[in-house]
């Protein structure tokens, strides 16, 4: 069997493509629902974690905390999530997901799992190759970032320098 022929793109020009198909693909299969796939992601990994904090959940889902903190007010603002002290860090909070927010998660479980069975069809490899695959792209992508997924605050950027 020939070896299949790459489409000869960037690994991040990729990345985005598949971001944005991705996106779709859960816009479709949740619309009913009336859930954004963003913050039904974060909404997840909240109740994947709670108690957390907003630092652990944006070192996990690798997002800035200025982005983390607009899907954790719309959440809030819906009554998907609470916030409450953090007994062991009285500047920090704890995040959970409400009984409303477990029960809208767990009622799109079947469409994200019916995502998942689409993508799945249309695969010529297996799922354990693909997420290792997947795996090692997220491992390199943290570590040209130096952010693990645990605990670890974001380097604050740099200020770009006038093009010459």
């Amino acid at each position: 069997m020939a070896k299949p022929k790459t489409r000869g793109r960037n690994v991040l020009f990729r990345l985005y493509i598949l971001s944005q198909l991705s996106n779709d693909l859960l816009d479709q299969a949740m619309i009913r629902l009336n859930l954004n796939p963003n913050d039904f992601a974060v909404q997840s990994a909240i109740r994947a974690f709670q108690p957390i904090t907003p630092t652990r959940l944006a070192a996990l889902l690798g997002m800035p905390a200025t982005t983390l903190s607009s899907h954790l007010s719309r959440l809030e603002a819906r009554r998907q999530i609470k916030r409450r002290p953090n007994p062991d860090d009285k500047r920090s909070k704890l995040i959970e997901v409400t009984k409303l927010g477990d029960k809208n998660v767990q009622a799109a479980f079947p469409a994200l799992r019916g995502s998942v069975a689409r993508i799945n069809e249309h695969l010529d490899y297996s799922i354990e190759d693909l997420d290792l695959a997947l795996d090692r792209l997220e491992d390199a992508l943290r570590a040209a970032l130096s952010r693990p997924d645990e605990g670890v605050r974001r380097p604050a950027r740099r200020a770009r320098r006038p093009a010459r």
